[in-house]
């Protein structure tokens, strides 16, 4: 029997045989057509309705990108670089993020196949000669990290991104995707180290080789997860749940006012056979007189989730249902420098849910009598109350809700997503974040804007809704004190309008109801 002998493998050996590999299998993709695993990202620019075709190509022109990926416990940068109009990001950098979330999932008794996660991606656009910003955008690309995982997947995703000529700052109108799968490749990814509470402090920037200094620079200024919020909120706001803390977030609130009312029962369920529901983060960017806040994508979802509650109220009683969610802020400040010309891009705030808890498929959620006060505070600063609502072909078409009558969800989410922005139930994190931010002397962000700011929570698809109804018992025979008359219902709604724009950069505003906040009296 041959005898072979163990030789050390010097680094400089080991690293020459790393990149023979690496090439080998580039080469090997490359030859036969297969994908390259990991997820690549294709940008197309539309000004005034026109696809400017030559942006990233000029050579007046450069473009970097910055990526990070939502952890279950917040963000990590993944990519930052420059674009001609493409980016890859590889599976063999994004794997053991992937094999977090697919780790996770399996423990709780999910299907991690089901299951979605995102991307945040940046994109800033210079004119280097004149050192002026054509375009900035971000939006969250949704991903199935259990693909990526698995590492024999190429997901492509086109953003499409419409702005007007006059306006630097961009919204993704469409995204385009489609697959290509081979066989396994042999990756097998560890999952990431110790979870840790807020991404690297610091900033991220690109450099461009040029006789003049050139840069693109995102400097993260602030950065809220549920791990500040434990030092700011009562300990009866969180439970922990596979080592991981997670905050009572607020669905629905209601208030049965007065004495001289009937019964209301509120209720919420997403059913299995739906389609996606999923948490849709807001974006908000300082203007001159308020701020600009849009929809930017989806952070957390998936299919077949189910979630079913609801709460009676009697007269004169509140209430609210909660879920258990990670909500995050995160602040950036956008710099462009070239040489002696230093340029600020601008400031973005975003607010989204990095996850909820899921246990064999059912989102967890509870109801309390009663409203959460150290919310509620903050959240009656940044909401304005419309009604008695009157909604034409519902239940409300007369502005009041009879004994044995339904408002239903699906007829009231319509009546302010008129933009079809897909804006459902309100989740209030702006409160919640400011909560934290007014402990926090050194941050001097504009916390009245943020307390105005809500996440969605939603079901995709047009026409397809979270099913719920707000219902007037009247005189329940349970209840000795209510009374059999009609009720007039308000809604709290966010005190700044939300914006979409279409392909042609015109824009569209709309109200979205806070947290789904109902009065009755």
């Amino acid at each position: 029997m041959p005898v072979f002998k163990l030789r050390r493998i010097t680094t400089r050996r080991a690293l020459a045989l790393i990149l023979i590999a690496a090439v080998a299998l580039t080469t090997y993709i490359v030859a036969t057509n297969l994908p390259s695993p990991g997820i690549t990202i294709r940008f197309e620019i539309y000004e005034d309705g026109r696809r400017i075709t030559d942006i990233f190509t000029r050579s007046d022109v450069i473009a970097a990108v910055f990526i990070r990926a939502i952890t279950p416990d917040g963000e990590v940068p993944v990519f930052i670089g420059q674009t001609r109009g493409v980016v890859h990001v590889p599976a063999a950098k994004l794997g053991p993020v992937a094999k977090n979330w697919t780790d996770l999932q399996k423990e709780r008794g999910n299907d991690p196949e089901r299951f979605f996660t995102a991307l945040i991606v940046s994109v800033a656009v210079v004119n280097k000669t004149s050192g002026k910003l054509i375009l900035y955008a971000t939006y969250f690309v949704d991903y199935p990290p259990a693909k990526i995982a698995r590492g024999d997947t190429e997901i492509f995703y086109t953003l499409h991104i419409a702005k007007k000529r006059a306006e630097t700052r961009g919204y993704v109108v469409k995204v385009d995707r489609e697959e290509k799968r081979g066989p396994p490749l042999g990756y097998s990814f560890a999952a990431l180290g110790p979870p840790y509470t807020e991404p690297p402090k610091g900033a991220w920037c690109e450099y461009y080789p040029s006789d003049i200094p050139t840069a693109v620079c995102w400097y993260r200024k602030a950065w809220i997860g549920v791990d500040n919020l434990t030092a700011v909120f009562p300990s009866s706001y969180f439970a922990v749940y596979n080592g991981k803390t997670y905050m009572k977030v607020p669905v629905i609130m209601a208030v049965n006012n007065f004495t001289a009312s009937g019964s209301i029962g509120i209720g919420i369920s997403v059913l299995q056979t739906t389609a996606k529901i999923s948490v849709i983060a807001s974006l908000a960017v300082p203007t001159d007189t308020r701020p600009s806040i849009s929809l930017a994508g989806r952070s957390w979802g998936g299919e077949l989730y189910y979630i079913s509650n609801s709460i009676f109220l009697d007269p004169t009683r509140s209430g609210w249902i909660w879920i258990y969610g990670r909500p995050v802020f995160a602040s950036y400040d956008v710099w462009y420098y070239v040489g002696p010309i230093t340029e600020y891009i601008g400031e973005e705030n975003y607010f989204y849910i990095a996850d909820i808890y899921v246990n064999n498929m059912i989102i967890i959620s509870d109801q309390a009598f009663g409203l959460p006060s150290e919310i509620v505070n903050f959240f009656y600063e940044g909401v304005t109350k419309q009604g008695p609502l009157t909604i034409p072909g519902t239940a409300l078409d007369d502005g009041k809700l009879d004994p044995g009558e339904y408002l239903y969800f699906s007829d009231l989410f319509p009546y302010y997503d008129k933009c079809g922005a897909d804006f459902e139930i309100g989740i209030p994190v702006g409160a919640i974040i400011v909560a934290a931010l007014t402990k926090n002397v050194q941050l001097t962000l504009a916390t009245a804007a943020i307390k105005a700011l809500e996440v969605s929570l939603s079901v995709e698809g047009a026409n397809v809704y979270i099913i719920g109804h707000i219902y007037n018992y009247g005189d329940h025979p349970g209840v000795p004190n209510d009374m059999n008359i009609a009720e007039y219902i308000a809604i709290a709604v966010g005190k700044y309008k939300y914006t979409a724009k279409d392909s042609w950069g015109n824009t569209c505003t709309y109200d979205v109801p806070a947290g789904l906040y109902i009065e009755s009296r």
